[in-house]
């Protein structure tokens, strides 16, 4: 999926299907503050996910999920995994965003619409991410059993603590919290280190990356 940063159209090839790229043109208005509508573009929002097969865009009336006041930094990923959509919120605590003291998820439910609360995510991993200003994020699912993955966690590169590049092991089903320090000597690159999904070689065998540029 490529957006278009100045035309308020993307294009679309498809992953095992037809080799050729689509056009698709859109609508998409906002209301600022005034709550005047604003058009605005895809590529400019950082939550961003697709689900159910061939795109359609639209509008739905859905409540946020409520934030406790005691939990004031917080940052919130939609994932797409297995024709599902779900909400990842990572909370800090308080101010302190190296340390992580919960991650709750939700799944959205198309009939009401509603966020619900889920206890975990079954033989999935989610895979978090983003830079560190706060202009994107990443987020991705693969199977737990597939790539030899504790199932029911999630793993969040936590992109927001400047001097760190931790990753946070978070098992919803037990409630735990591993820190991870894979990256050795790089206390601080030019970018925090960022995923890379699983691919095939020639044998068939999956590799499951996690990059850090050099400094």
């Amino acid at each position: 999926m490529v957006l278009d940063l100045d035309k308020f159209e993307y294009w679309l090839c498809f992953v095992g299907g037809s080799s050729k790229w689509e056009r698709h043109v859109y609508a998409l208005t906002m209301y600022d503050a005034d709550d005047q509508p604003v058009e605005r573009h895809m590529a400019r929002h950082h939550g961003i996910a697709a689900v159910g097969g061939k795109p359609k865009l639209g509008l739905i009336e859905v409540d946020m999920v409520d934030i406790p006041d005691s939990m004031p930094v917080w940052w919130s990923y939609l994932v797409e995994s297995c024709g599902e959509l779900f909400l990842a919120v990572v909370f800090f605590d308080g101010e302190n965003v190296h340390k992580v003291v919960e991650v709750a998820v939700y799944k959205m439910d198309f009939s009401t619409p509603a966020w619900c609360k889920v206890d975990g995510i079954g033989d999935r991993v989610f895979l978090l991410g983003g830079d560190r200003i706060g202009l994107s994020n990443f987020r991705a699912s693969c199977s737990a059993s597939e790539h030899g993955l504790p199932s029911n966690c999630v793993y969040f590169l936590n992109h927001l603590a400047i001097i760190e590049n931790f990753v946070h092991v978070i098992d919803l089903d037990k409630g735990t919290q591993e820190v991870r320090r894979p990256f050795g000597d790089f206390v601080d690159p030019l970018r925090p280190p960022f995923w890379m999904l699983p691919t095939e070689d020639v044998d068939g065998n999956t590799t499951l990356l996690l990059n850090t540029p050099e400094a």
